[in-house]
């Protein structure tokens, strides 16, 4: 699943950037679980977010996560939910 960094990396980086430092990826079990009942209930992101009071990203990303954990399943809204 995973990738081999000697495909990616040909050289040695010249400038290291943390991407998406200001993001919180910390969540609590009880926050995903309510977080998959959302998803089921075909919440949008956007609103997920406001009711999480974090950036839609880490919503995403904890969506990521939970999909690559196969707790969520592909919705009929995609993404963007109702």
């Amino acid at each position: 699943m995973g990738f081999h960094k000697d495909s990616l990396l040909r050289e040695p980086r010249r400038k290291t950037v943390i991407v998406l430092e200001e993001l919180d990826f910390i969540w609590d079990d009880a926050e995903l679980a309510e977080l998959i009942k959302f998803w089921e209930r075909e919440r949008s992101i956007t609103w997920i977010g406001k009711y999480f009071e974090r950036d839609p990203d880490e919503v995403l990303l904890a969506l990521i996560h939970l999909a690559r954990q196969d707790r969520i399943d592909k919705r009929q809204t995609g993404l963007k939910g109702e």
